[in-house]
Parts: C-alpha cells; sequence; structure tokens
C-alpha cells in the first residue's frame, strides 16, 4: 500500500502477505483494500507530472497494461487509486522512499502518489484497475 510520509514523500505505507479467513468450508478472503466513502478521498499532493487517466470520481477503468522488456515510465501521478497486480514478469516500483521490486503475483494499491515503473528484462504484464478521486483541494 502507498501513501505519504510525514514530508510529503511518496512511500510504502504497509507491506503485509495475504493471510485468508474462512468464509464458508472451502473459500478464504482477505480484504486488501477498502474506501468508506464515494467518491474516494483526493489523493495527496504530488510533485511530479500529472498522467490524467480519463477516470471521473468514482468510476472505476479496468486495464491490462504490457511492458516491454526494460521499458521506462517516468515519476507522475493521477487522480485515481490503482489496484495493480503482476501478471507477468517483472517490475521496479520507483517511489520518493526508493525502488521496489515486483514479481508476478505481488500487488499494490497506488493511491494517486508519485511513482514510476521500470519493467524487468523479460517485460511486465499488469493488471490495473483504476478507480476515480477527485483531485486535491
Amino acid at each position: 500500500m502507498t501513501g505519504v510520509d510525514t514530508s510529503g514523500r511518496s512511500c510504502v505505507v504497509e507491506e503485509r502477505e495475504v493471510a485468508f479467513g474462512g468464509v464458508v468450508p472451502g473459500v478464504g478472503v482477505d480484504t486488501m483494500f477498502d474506501t468508506h466513502e464515494s467518491p474516494p478521498s483526493p489523493r495527496p499532493a504530488g510533485h511530479s507530472d500529472m498522467l490524467d487517466l480519463g477516470v471521473a470520481p468514482g468510476l472505476a477503468h479496468w486495464i491490462v497494461v504490457e511492458y516491454e522488456p526494460g521499458a521506462v515510465f517516468p515519476m507522475h501521478h493521477t487522480d485515481t487509486i490503482d489496484f495493480d497486480i503482476v501478471l507477468a514478469g517483472t517490475m521496479e516500483l520507483t517511489l520518493d522512499d526508493g525502488v521496489h521490486p515486483l514479481a508476478p503475483g505481488d500487488c499494490v494499491v497506488m493511491t494517486g502518489v508519485d511513482h514510476a515503473w521500470a519493467a524487468g528484462p523479460d517485460g511486465c504484464t499488469l493488471s490495473v484497475i483504476a478507480l476515480g478521486t477527485p483531485p486535491p483541494l
């Protein structure tokens, strides 16, 4: 889970393993993230370029992104909460607090903070659900 530190720098604010709890026999569930209002709260202020994904507050957009080997997407922020899952390959997520390597099955909740991507040597495929948020006030 991404967020910002007391200086407003993008960082990892929570890192954990999935812990399935039983719902019914044979089915386990773990809540990874939830919102408490619609639309969700605005993102924190950013210092990098704004990338407009065109997702209005409260609406969702699901995409699959394929990065070529070594592809780099520079530092940016969005007015969305993104739910990212690495489907194949590897990716380096760069936040203000450093580089965070990601592999298949890794998930990130990107809360509109400043971040950059760099695909690994085999490229990377991400599944991304973007939930629109209002811009910061």
